[in-house]
């Protein structure tokens, strides 16, 4: 034992308890081994602790890279949906100058333009031709 410590040893009634037990109890087979068990436990909580932690990490990034998937792919529905009816206008826009309307909305429709921008760009087209007048 260090110096000072055996000094303090000496000096102190409860420190010297506590070492002289402390070695006994150290020494007994039963406690050695609950103690490994112990740190045992104390690095199997710890392993589990990180498997959890990056089980929770994976399920973050997979959730993030979903998240982006559904916004690019609204993102392009929205864009495709806004070029269609823009096209459908303009097509339309045709059918004032003497064009056939069923003609017009045959070939949009050739072209894969969803019925429902077709019918709002119609309507629109009408709107703007009836504002004109």
């Amino acid at each position: 034992m260090d110096a000072e410590l055996k000094a303090y040893y000496d000096n102190d009634p409860g420190f010297a308890q506590f070492v002289d037990r402390h070695g006994i109890v150290s020494a007994t087979p039963e406690v050695r081994k609950a103690y490994r068990k112990w740190e045992y436990d104390l690095i199997l909580d710890k392993l589990d602790e990180e498997r959890r932690a990056a089980k929770f990490d994976a399920q973050l990034k997979e959730s993030e890279a979903k998240g982006l998937a559904v916004g690019e792919a609204k993102g392009e529905a929205k864009g495709e949906a806004k070029r269609n009816m823009e096209i459908a206008l303009i097509a339309l826009s045709g059918v004032e100058q003497d064009r056939d309307i069923s003609y017009v909305i045959d070939t949009l429709r050739k072209y894969n333009i969803p019925d429902d921008i077709i019918e709002a760009a119609r309507k629109q087209a009408e709107s703007a031709v009836n504002c004109d007048e």
